[in-house]
């Protein structure tokens, strides 16, 4: 019994030892495992912290590249390689009229070459390959109206060189169309002025020596000859020939302002009554109405009234003109401030109830010689523009057929 004791004792020994040597391990393999599991936590941790990094570059370096895009002054558009738009700027935005969740998401042909050639486009680009420069063309905006708009295409790629799409670059050529019109409006009236100067030179010295002939000849005949009527009617074509010349010479001679201090609300109602008598409105049956405002104070201007009233009368005249079976016309007087509130200006308004305009003779009205009357020379209100920049101010013409005309003077308060 002892033996077989002692032996059950020694296999309890054995099996203790070799838990603990195993426990011992366990310890062991725990250690390491715990070492391992801190070193990966603190890989981990520093993984996590470069990739919070590189994330925070990433949006910063998104941030700046979106801030260049949003502060150019051109507009920029981005389409992928089925066409469809992906990036529009804020340029963009303002010149077309369509926000950029307006057009993202769509195919560039369903939004701008509706009815025009893929071939003035980025998509022209992305198929060919081929980049445009600094071409030309007229851009359809939210509102259907077109802008000239100068552009440029180019495909963009990834750093493997692979086709991800194409991007447009445009300016609105607007302002600039509209100052080439004016260089050239200024060259063609330069042009005629020089032309209307030698035309009334050569012809008024022979007129005057053809008219001091026909008086002449006027005295030498009996006052029942019936050669009279046909020199009166030589006479009254030689007048009409000088008042022909008259205007040129009014629209071509270098005009110096000279001006003084005038009570706008005085100088315009002397200036209309004087009118209305003197052309007798009222036996034509036109009404007029004067709005002077305010009414109970000066509005006192630096002009010269000569200059002005010359300018004011053709459109007078013209409103009268225009209202053969009568009708109303009326003068306003107005202050008013410009935009930025710095600068108050006056307005005078004159608008009539006659026949009106067309729109392509209102796209005309101010060039020179150009005329609907049978019997106008188109100087009036080329005149008028010309007199009234020289007080530094504008002038603008409205009208609608078979309504009337308005138009509108702005003069700067000096």
């Amino acid at each position: 019994m002892d033996l077989k004791r002692e032996k059950n004792v020694e296999s309890i020994v054995a099996a203790i030892d070799n838990f603990n040597s195993t426990i011992a391990e366990l310890e062991d393999s725990y250690q390491k495992i715990s070492q391992q599991i801190q070193e990966l936590n603190v890989h981990i941790t520093e993984k996590n912290r470069q990739l919070e990094m590189n994330f925070y570059k990433v949006n910063r370096m998104r941030w700046f590249f979106d801030s260049i895009l949003n502060s150019m002054t051109d507009g920029v558009i981005v389409v992928d390689n089925d066409g469809v738009i992906v990036l529009f700027n804020k340029s963009a935005e303002k010149m077309t009229g369509f926000k950029s969740s307006d057009v993202v998401g769509k195919k560039y042909n369903d939004i701008f070459n509706r009815g025009v050639s893929s071939r003035f486009s980025p998509l022209y680009t992305l198929n060919s390959g081929v980049g445009l420069l600094l071409e030309e063309k007229e851009m359809v905006t939210k509102s259907g109206d077109s802008i000239p708009v100068r552009y440029s295409t180019s495909l963009v790629r990834d750093n493997r060189n692979m086709k991800l799409g194409a991007v447009e670059v445009f300016s609105d050529l607007t302002k600039i169309k509209r100052l080439e019109n004016e260089i050239q409006h200024i060259k063609t009236q330069t042009a005629l002025n020089q032309m209307a100067n030698i035309v009334a030179h050569e012809i008024r010295n022979p007129l005057g020596g053809i008219r001091g002939y026909v008086d002449l000849l006027d005295r030498s005949l009996e006052k029942d000859d019936s050669r009279k009527e046909m020199v009166r009617s030589i006479i009254e074509s030689i007048e009409r020939l000088d008042s022909i010349i008259a205007s040129f010479h009014l629209y071509t001679r270098p005009v110096k302002p000279y001006f003084e201090q005038i009570d706008m609300r005085q100088f315009l109602n002397d200036l209309i009554s004087y009118y209305c008598m003197s052309n007798d409105l009222k036996g034509k049956s036109i009404r007029v109405i004067k709005e002077f405002v305010p009414e109970t104070e000066k509005i006192v201007m630096r002009i010269d009234p000569i200059l002005l009233e010359q300018a004011i009368i053709p459109i007078l005249d013209n409103s009268v003109e225009a209202m053969s079976l009568g009708g109303s016309l009326k003068v306003e007087l107005n202050r008013c401030s410009t935009d930025s509130d710095t600068k108050e200006t006056i307005s005078i308004i004159i608008s009539d109830t006659g026949e009106g305009m067309s729109k392509e003779a209102l796209d005309c009205c101010f060039d020179p010689f150009f005329t609907t009357k049978e019997k106008g020379l188109g100087l009036g209100l080329s005149v008028a523009k010309n007199f009234i920049a020289l007080h530094h101010g504008e002038i603008f013409l409205e009208s609608e057929e078979g309504v009337g005309s308005t138009v509108t003077i702005i003069l700067p308060r000096n």
